[in-house]
């Protein structure tokens, strides 16, 4: 019986994740897209070249393109840093603080059996 709802409780915790990861993932696609056109306006308006990438240590024998990888990724980590923080700031779920009493819980009592 109690491991009957302790499944019940992990697949309706699991309800609407798919969803979410879909999303998440055609976000994180726009974002890198986003990230390769912001890249290449630093480099083409002359903000940053690879010759002063190159300066920095990295040996030439590495590929433009690769460069061109990582600086996509650092860009899609910062515009992921301030979408979380904007999250937290204009979403009343991210401005919750942890840890502060309320009569209902978020997460169900597994020693509940059906009493109200």
């Amino acid at each position: 019986m109690r491991l009957d709802q302790k499944r019940e409780e992990e697949l309706e915790r699991r309800k609407g994740k798919t969803g979410k990861t879909i999303i998440q993932f055609i976000w994180l696609l726009i974002s890198f897209v986003v990230a390769y056109f912001v890249v290449k306006f630093i480099i083409d308006a002359g903000y940053l070249t690879y010759n002063m990438i190159y300066g920095v240590g990295i040996p030439r024998s590495i590929p433009t393109i690769v460069i061109t990888i990582v600086l996509m990724f650092v860009v899609v980590v910062f515009m992921q840093f301030f979408l979380f923080i904007g999250f937290m700031v204009a979403n009343p779920e991210g401005r919750r603080r942890t840890g502060d009493p309320t009569l209902k819980s978020r997460t169900k009592d597994p020693y509940d059996y059906g009493r109200d």
